[in-house]
């Protein structure tokens, strides 16, 4: 109970409006997503859904700033955005704004890579966020275990992506070498995160 009262006296108007608006664009990617039949993003909004229930919870009851709230929010809408929105025949999330040639075949540099490296990033401006106020790290000692901890972050995502596949039939999240892609980009976007946390929480000190 005296969680729950912490939690409530936490709730400024900037964090009521970030809550807001993650409710706001789950509940229309969820009826967009019900309404297409697409079963894997149902599953993808109950886990963003259990992640604003019990993460939000979190983060607002330990203070995390609004600016790192409404980030980390931010990732969820532009994850559903890129599966919702239509681009020509396509989805945003396999647009190509930077093409890039591979003899490998694989395409370079796709939205869905742009946000994952993006997640990454926030998710290591989150992991500083607590590593500086919680431990007592040097800088290379936060700058190793917050890229670690993002990269975790990011990989999770892909065992997300991995039980989609066995539980949903017809589910297309890419084979071997997305999901290697995928952590590629989530560990790069991990480090950028990470020096950027240190560059901008040494101009705030």
């Amino acid at each position: 109970m005296q969680f729950l009262i912490t939690v409530k006296e936490n709730l400024s108007p900037g964090r009521l409006l970030v809550f807001a608006f993650t409710i706001l664009y789950t509940a229309g990617a969820g009826f967009y997503f019900a309404s297409i039949g697409n079963t894997e993003f149902l599953g993808y909004i109950a886990v963003i859904v259990a992640l604003l229930i019990l993460g939000g919870c979190v983060l607002t009851h330990q203070c995390v700033p609004v600016w790192l709230f409404a980030l980390v929010s931010s990732v969820g809408f532009l994850h559903l955005l890129g599966a919702a929105m239509p681009v020509g025949d396509d989805i945003l999330y396999n647009y190509v704004p930077f093409p890039i040639e591979s003899s490998t075949g694989l395409t370079f540099i796709k939205m869905d890579q742009i946000v994952h490296t993006y997640g990454s990033a926030v998710a290591a401006l989150l992991a500083y966020f607590f590593l500086r106020r919680d431990t007592e790290f040097r800088t290379f000692g936060l700058l190793v275990f917050t890229i670690l901890a993002a990269s975790g972050v990011g990989a999770l995502n892909e065992v997300i992506e991995f039980t989609a596949k066995l539980l949903v039939p017809n589910t297309d999240v890419g084979g071997y070498y997305n999901t290697a892609l995928d952590l590629v980009v989530n560990t790069f976007g991990a480090a950028l995160g990470a020096l950027g946390a240190v560059m901008f929480w040494k101009r705030a000190a």
